[in-house]
């Protein structure tokens, strides 16, 4: 192809930035040649039994053709190789701007790919790229879930409930619903403190008068509030006449029951409120309700272990520094100790060597008798100072432990609390 014909630009731009041809100038104009790879493309898509020749709209029959048939064949072929030559890149395949015909046969493959079983156990196909742009199809785990989460067992509510059967905490429980509603709200309640009892909760009645009950299991309690929505309608008592316009509204029960958990910020995101809806009624929705009460309880005891488990290590460290800062503090001041006496030993030595050294001047070079007597009262007194000073006639020994003080054990606890385990 040459720079002649511009109507092929554009696929001689996708061609180039696949890899399939190069362009150069050549004489008055660009021209483009085929690479190896290009070569080798046309050769496998010029196949007779690669090829999907169109049939003719004339004459309509549901005999399926010879050539379609091979045509299948052949893309069921191409999803075959297309998931070997995935599964040989490592997972990934990356066609670069391919021309629509390309596009289209790639989703063919693909499609059959994923419909036809020769798809490897446990994976699946990823595509992207289907109008525009490069495609990249790649080969993934499958990690959906193989089928419908498993529903939990429902809990019947019975149609009628004698007042001697109802459980005493749900009886005298506030109940913020109308009188119609009443027994059938008793009824919910009882059957779900009977059921959370059954899977070992327990059901007590609420500290708050806003909240209906108490369900607690593993340690961690959860307030429960069964109320009543309502809906606006119009005032009809705001009028004086039956001919005037009703334009004030109030509020009146809608017969439509909610059970809700107390908010938590903990738990942000998670399903808190179940209600009547059009699709279901407040009954079908107890089972959720124990299920997500059990789940919370089971986040708020692993979220108490992991702080337990966190308080023991952080004691723990304390104590070990604390053992360490002791430690420190007996060996520093044994240390101070022993530069103490080593320093008062060269003191004295240095002394005495001095008083010698003023002895044997003074018996080398005789002063007079007043001068000589004081020299003598200075080495007499030297000598008995250095005797002072000098620990080793004393038999110096380990030194007595201080007395340990948190002020004292402070500069060895590299930033811990020497009170509490704590870091400053």
């Amino acid at each position: 192809m040459t720079s002649a014909d511009p109507h092929l630009a554009n696929s001689v731009y996708a061609l180039r930035r696949r890899g399939l041809v190069t362009t150069h100038w050549e004489g008055d104009g660009w021209t483009a040649s085929a690479t190896p790879a290009g070569r080798e493309h046309v050769n496998r898509t010029n196949d007779p039994t690669s090829a999907l020749l169109p049939t003719s709209d004339s004459t309509h029959t549901p005999t399926r053709s010879p050539t379609t048939d091979a045509a299948e064949t052949t893309t069921a072929k191409e999803a075959m190789r297309l998931i070997a030559d995935l599964q040989q890149a490592g997972g990934t395949l990356r066609v670069t701007d391919p021309a629509s015909d390309e596009r289209a046969r790639l989703r063919r493959v693909v499609h059959t790919a994923r419909t036809s079983g020769a798809m490897p156990p446990g994976r699946r196909l990823s595509y992207s790229g289907r109008d525009r742009g490069d495609v990249v199809i790649r080969l993934l785990d499958d990690q959906r879930p193989s089928g419908a989460a498993e529903r939990p067992t429902p809990i019947p509510v019975p149609d009628d409930l004698p007042a001697e059967a109802v459980h005493a905490t749900v009886r005298d429980c506030p109940l913020r619903v109308c009188a119609d509603c009443r027994d059938r709200a008793l009824r919910i309640l009882y059957v779900l403190a009977t059921a959370a009892e059954e899977q070992g909760m327990t059901v007590a009645p609420a500290a708050d008068k806003r909240q209906t009950l108490v369900i607690a299991s593993s340690g961690s309690e959860f307030p429960v509030d069964l109320t009543e929505d309502t809906v606006e309608v119009p005032d009809l008592g705001s009028v004086d006449y039956a001919w005037q316009r009703v334009t004030e509204h109030t509020t009146a029960p809608s017969h439509k029951l909610d059970i809700s958990l107390a908010y938590d910020w903990a738990l942000r995101g998670r399903r808190q409120q179940w209600g009547d809806r059009q699709r279901w009624k407040l009954e079908d929705q107890l089972p959720q309700v124990l299920r997500e009460i059990q789940q919370r309880a089971d986040i708020a005891r692993d979220q108490r272990l992991a702080r337990e488990r966190q308080e023991l290590e952080t004691r723990l460290a304390w104590q070990a520094a604390m053992n360490r800062a002791r430690h420190e503090l007996l060996h520093s001041h044994r240390r101070d100790r022993l530069r103490e006496q080593v320093d008062a030993w060269h003191e004295a030595v240095r002394v005495r060597a001095y008083c010698d050294a003023l002895q044997q001047h003074l018996a080398q070079a005789p002063a007079p008798d007043p001068e000589a007597r004081a020299v003598l009262e200075w080495i007499t007194w030297a000598r008995a100072h250095a005797d002072s000073i000098d620990p080793v006639p004393t038999h110096p020994q380990t030194p007595a432990d201080p007395v340990i003080t948190p002020d004292g054990l402070r500069p060895f606890l590299c930033g811990w609390s020497p009170h509490e385990p704590k870091r400053r």
